[in-house]
C-alpha cells in the first residue's frame, strides 16, 4: 500500500491489457452495422482514426510520467487552470466512463440472445445487465490486481476469436464489396469519423490509477503506448478484413454483425465464437471501465471537489469503495435505455454523448501539457520537452475534429453536463464561504 491506503497492484502486464482492454470492447462487434450504411468510405475513417489518435497516446504518456496521480484528466487540468477546470474535467470524464459502462451492458445483452433467446424479452435482458453491472462491481470493490488479471484474460480471450474471423474472410475477400464507395457521399466521411473515434476512447484511461501502479510514471508511458498499438492493429485488421469480405447489405444495421460475418464465412460454429468474443470482450471492457471511473471520485474528493466521504479508501482491499459502489448507481439507471427505442439506436445514443464527454476532457488535457510543461519543466522528460507541444497540437486537433463528428446532439448533452459541474462548484464554494472555509 501506499500511504493513501491505495495497493500498487498494476504492473505493465496487466496495465497494458487494461489499455488495450479499455479500447478494444463493445464497438467492434456492433458498430459494423452502423458503419456498413456508409459503405468503404468508412476505411478512410478507420485509418483516419487510427492515426490521429497516436499523438493522444504521448500526451497520456508524458503527463502521467510527470504527474503519476491517481485522477489522469483532472489532475493535469486543476494543476494547469485551477479547480472550477478540473471538476469539470472530472464530471465530463465520469460520466463518460458511467455512460461507457452502461453501452458496454446494452452491447452484452445485444448479443446474449444468440445463446439464450428469451434475453431478446427486455425485461430479462434488464436483469442481466444489473446482474453483470453488479458483479463486476464486486470484482473491483475487492482489488485492483484482481481486476487488472481480469483485464488481462478477457483481452486475450476477446482478440483471439477476432483474429479468426479477419483470417475466415480472407478467402470471401471480393473486390465489389467495397462498392458502393460512399453511397451517402464524401461528407459521410466525418460522421464515420464520429462513431470510430468512440472505439478508440480508452487509452487515456491508463492516468487514472496512477497511485495504484509500481513505477507509475514509465510503467504508464510504456502501457500506453503497447495496449494502443495492439488495439489499433486489431481493428484495422478486422476493419479490412469486413469491408473485402462481407457484402455491406449483409449486416447493415444489425445488432450483432460480426457474428453474422462469422456465420457467412464459418457456419454455425464461427457464430457462436464470435458471439462468446463479442460477450467476453463487452464483460472485460466493463470490468475496466468500472475500475477507471470509480477512481474519478475518489481523486476529486480528495482534491477537494467532491464531498469528502468519497475519498475513503477500504481497510481491507485497498480501494475506493465507495467511489466504485456510487459510480455504478447512474449507470445502472441507464440501463431503463432498454425499455425505449431500438438497441442499436440506445447504444449508438449512450455512446455518442460518452465519446464528446471523453473528447473534451481529452482536449483539456491537451491544453494543460504546454502549460505544465512551462511551469514545471523539471517534471518532464527532455524528450517530452521536445515533443510536448506538437504532439499536445495535434492531439488537440484530432479531439477537436472527432468531436465534430459525434453530431450537435451529443455535443448540446455534453454543453449540459459541463453547465451542471459550473452550478455545483459555484455552490459548493458559495457554501464553504458561508461556513467560513477557503
Amino acid at each position: 500500500m501506499n500511504r493513501t491506503g491505495l495497493v500498487r497492484g498494476l504492473g505493465l502486464v496487466t496495465l497494458t491489457g487494461l489499455v488495450a482492454g479499455n479500447i478494444v470492447g463493445s464497438g467492434i462487434y456492433l458498430e459494423p452495422g452502423k458503419l456498413a450504411d456508409f459503405g468503404s468510405v468508412a476505411l478512410l475513417a478507420w485509418v483516419a482514426v487510427a492515426i490521429g489518435y497516436f499523438p493522444l497516446t504521448l500526451v497520456y504518456g508524458d503527463l502521467a510520467n510527470a504527474y503519476p496521480l491517481a485522477g489522469g484528466l483532472q489532475v493535469y487540468a486543476q494543476r494547469a487552470f485551477g479547480p472550477l477546470a478540473g471538476l469539470v474535467t472530472a464530471v465530463l470524464y465520469w460520466f463518460s466512463g458511467v455512460a461507457a459502462c452502461a453501452a458496454f451492458v446494452i452491447g452484452f445483452v445485444g448479443y446474449a440472445p444468440v445463446f439464450v433467446p428469451a434475453l431478446d424479452d427486455p425485461r430479462w435482458a434488464f436483469l442481466l445487465a444489473q446482474a453483470i453491472l453488479w458483479s463486476f462491481t464486486l470484482v473491483n470493490v475487492a482489488g485492483v490486481k484482481a481486476a487488472g488479471w481480469v483485464s488481462v484474460a478477457t483481452t486475450v480471450l476477446k482478440i483471439v476469436p477476432l483474429l479468426v474471423l479477419a483470417v475466415a474472410l480472407i478467402p470471401a475477400a471480393r473486390l465489389e464489396n467495397l462498392q458502393p464507395f460512399a453511397p451517402q457521399g464524401l461528407g459521410s466521411l466525418l460522421p464515420a469519423v464520429g462513431i470510430i473515434a468512440w472505439l478508440f476512447v480508452g487509452a487515456e484511461s491508463v492516468t487514472v490509477p496512477a497511485e495504484e501502479v509500481r513505477d507509475a510514471g514509465p510503467t504508464i508511458r510504456r502501457a500506453a503506448r503497447a495496449g494502443y498499438a495492439l488495439a489499433a492493429g486489431v481493428y484495422l485488421l478486422v476493419a479490412g478484413a469486413l469491408a473485402v469480405g462481407v457484402a455491406p447489405a449483409a449486416i447493415a444495421g444489425s445488432k450483432s454483425p460480426l457474428a453474422v460475418a462469422a456465420l457467412g464465412a464459418m457456419g454455425p460454429w464461427g457464430e457462436t465464437l464470435l458471439t462468446a468474443g463479442a460477450l467476453v470482450s463487452m464483460a472485460g471492457i466493463l470490468n475496466g471501465y468500472m475500475l477507471i471511473v470509480g477512481r474519478l471520485p475518489y481523486a476529486a474528493a480528495r482534491d477537494g471537489l467532491a464531498p469528502a466521504w468519497l475519498a475513503g479508501v477500504h481497510p481491507r482491499f485497498g480501494t475506493p469503495a465507495r467511489a466504485i459502489a456510487v459510480s455504478a448507481i447512474p449507470t445502472s439507471l441507464l440501463m431503463l435505455l432498454l425499455f425505449s427505442g431500438t438497441l442499436l439506436k440506445a447504444y449508438n445514443d449512450v455512446a455518442l454523448v460518452s465519446t464528446v464527454c471523453s473528447l473534451v476532457s481529452i482536449g483539456v488535457a491537451c491544453l494543460a501539457q504546454p502549460v505544465l510543461m512551462r511551469r514545471e519543466p523539471e517534471r518532464f522528460a527532455p524528450a517530452a520537452l521536445r515533443r510536448g507541444r506538437i504532439s499536445a497540437a495535434a492531439g488537440l486537433a484530432v479531439a477537436v475534429v472527432m468531436i465534430a463528428g459525434a453530431g450537435g446532439e451529443a455535443i448540446r448533452w455534453t454543453a449540459v453536463l459541463a453547465l451542471l459541474a459550473v452550478l455545483y462548484y459555484l455552490a459548493r464554494r458559495h457554501r464553504r464561504a458561508a461556513r467560513g472555509q477557503p
